[in-house]
């Protein structure tokens, strides 16, 4: 079995984030040593987007061998694996069942120094089932996007659930430069400049904070 050793980790449920918008807060692991297995790029591609069960056989390979670094003690990962392929890497962590459930993309020097160490190695084929496509989509904003993206949403909802219409048309002749009466076309229109347009997209965050910083407009509608 192939091992890389002394390498970083942030595994997430959800979504792979790249190494450059990982946080302190996320608690990375330090990985001591954990297996690696070279595939080919379709297998790659499954095994990175989309949500997969892996075969028992497989997982009493990679069963406990993977080691993380505390500052107590070396505690072991019971499933995890690198797989990479002729151009990049992705870690997984497997449930006891052989779900693929946690994952993390590497730094870009250790995703370097894997594919190199790993031009040798043969290619393994990997026994599993593909339950559902693009269960982790690619990204296409940044984290901190993702997170203004919400803040905007969670904004908007709470405006059209309080019915604070004042504020709803207030924004969208900011935004538009046009007024509208219909507070739901509003509120629709607001949503899909949070979630599709990036040109506005800023400028209504601003909008939004200068509302609630210096509550430049009424509560109460």
């Amino acid at each position: 079995m192939n091992y890389i050793y002394d390498i970083t980790l942030n595994f997430s449920k959800n979504t792979l984030y790249e190494f450059y918008e990982w946080r302190e807060d996320d608690d990375p692991e330090f990985i001591l040593k954990i297996p690696l297995y070279k595939v080919d790029i379709e297998t790659f591609e499954n095994l990175k987007n989309d949500e997969i069960l892996i075969n028992k056989k497989f997982l009493e390979l990679i069963e406990d061998k993977t080691e993380v670094y505390t500052p107590n003690s070396i505690n072991l990962v019971r499933y995890a694996c690198v797989f990479v392929s002729d151009y990049s890497a992705i870690a997984i962590e497997f449930d006891s069942e052989g779900n693929s459930y946690m994952k993390s993309n590497l730094s870009i020097d250790e995703e370097i120094e894997i594919l190199d160490s790993s031009k040798n190695i043969k290619y393994s084929i990997i026994d599993y089932k593909l339950k559902s496509k693009n269960k982790i989509k690619e990204k296409y904003i940044t984290r901190k996007e993702e997170e203004i993206e919400k803040y905007i949403i969670l904004k908007l909802d709470n405006m059209k659930k309080n019915n604070e219409q004042t504020k709803l048309k207030y924004i969208f002749y900011e935004i538009y430069n046009e007024k509208l009466d219909d507070t739901d076309k509003i509120y629709s229109k607001l949503i899909n400049v949070a979630k599709n347009d990036n040109n506005k997209f800023y400028k209504l965050k601003e909008i939004l904070n200068l509302m609630e910083n210096k509550r430049i407009m009424s509560n109460n509608s």
